[in-house]
C-alpha cells in the first residue's frame, strides 16, 4: 500500500507540478517527452512488473497457471501487456492532466494543445519505453524468490540507463552538460534525433522480447 501511494503521488507531481511550473513551454518542450515517457512508466511499471511471477509464486497460483494449456508466449505477453497498459495508460492520463493544468494556469485565448512533435514523442516513445520496462521487470521476476530480489535485479539492469536519463532531465544538471545536450540535439535535429531514438528502442524491445522467451522455462519456474 505505501508503494502504491508513493507511485500515485509521484505521478501527480509530474502531471500537475511540472506543467504548472513550465507553463506554455510544457506543451512543446523535449523535456516533456522525457518526463512523461520515461518517469511515469518507470514509476508504475517498475513497481508492478517485478511482482509478476514472484506474486504468482507467493499466492501459490504459479503452478496452476503453468499447468494450463496456454502457450508460453501467451503467459509472457499477458504479464507484459498488463504492465504496459497500466504504465502507458497512467502516462497518457498524466499527459492529459498536464494539458489541463497548463490551460487553467495560463492566460490565453482558446484551447491550448500539445505540439504535434511533442504529442507524437509522448505517445510513441512512452509506449516503447513501457514495453522495454515491462519486459525487464517480468524477466527479473521469472526466477526470483521474492519481490525484493526481483526489484534488485531490475535496479541493476536499469541503473546506468536511468542515471543517464535522470541526469539529462534534472533541473540540477551542470550547465556544461545541459549545453552539450542542447548542441547534440541541435546537430542531429529534433525530428532526426526522435526518429533515431524510436528505431533504437524498437530494436531493443524486439531483442529483449527474444531474450525473455529464451529465459522462460516452465520446469525451472516450478522447481
Amino acid at each position: 500500500m505505501p508503494g502504491v501511494l508513493i507511485t500515485i503521488l509521484f505521478s501527480a507531481a509530474v502531471g500537475v507540478y511540472e506543467p504548472a511550473q513550465m507553463g506554455l513551454e510544457w506543451l512543446n518542450s523535449p523535456i516533456t517527452v522525457l518526463f512523461l515517457a520515461l518517469l511515469i512508466p518507470l514509476s508504475i511499471i517498475g513497481f508492478i512488473s517485478p511482482d509478476s511471477f514472484v506474486g504468482e509464486r507467493k499466492r501459490y497460483t504459479l503452478e496452476p497457471l503453468l499447468a494450463t494449456p496456454v502457450s508460453d508466449q501467451a503467459i509472457l505477453f499477458g504479464k507484459i501487456g498488463i504492465a504496459v497498459i497500466l504504465g502507458w495508460g497512467a502516462m497518457l492520463l498524466n499527459a492529459g492532466l498536464g494539458l489541463l493544468c497548463v490551460n487553467l494556469a495560463t492566460k490565453h485565448e482558446g484551447i491550448l494543445l500539445y505540439s504535434p512533435d511533442t504529442l507524437a514523442g509522448v505517445i510513441l516513445m512512452g509506449l516503447l519505453i513501457s514495453i522495454l520496462l515491462a519486459i525487464a521487470g517480468v524477466g527479473c521476476s521469472l526466477y526470483s524468490h521474492n519481490l525484493l530480489e526481483a526489484q534488485n535485479k531490475m535496479g541493476k539492469l536499469l541503473f546506468v540507463p536511468m542515471i543517464l536519463a535522470a541526469s539529462t532531465i534534472s533541473p540540477y544538471m551542470p550547465e556544461w552538460w545541459r549545453m552539450m545536450a542542447i548542441q547534440l540535439a541541435a546537430s542531429f535535429g529534433i525530428m532526426s534525433l526522435f526518429q533515431f531514438l524510436v528505431v533504437i528502442l524498437f530494436v531493443v524491445d524486439i531483442a529483449s522480447a527474444g531474450w525473455l522467451m529464451m529465459r522462460f522455462n516452465r520446469k525451472l519456474l516450478i522447481f
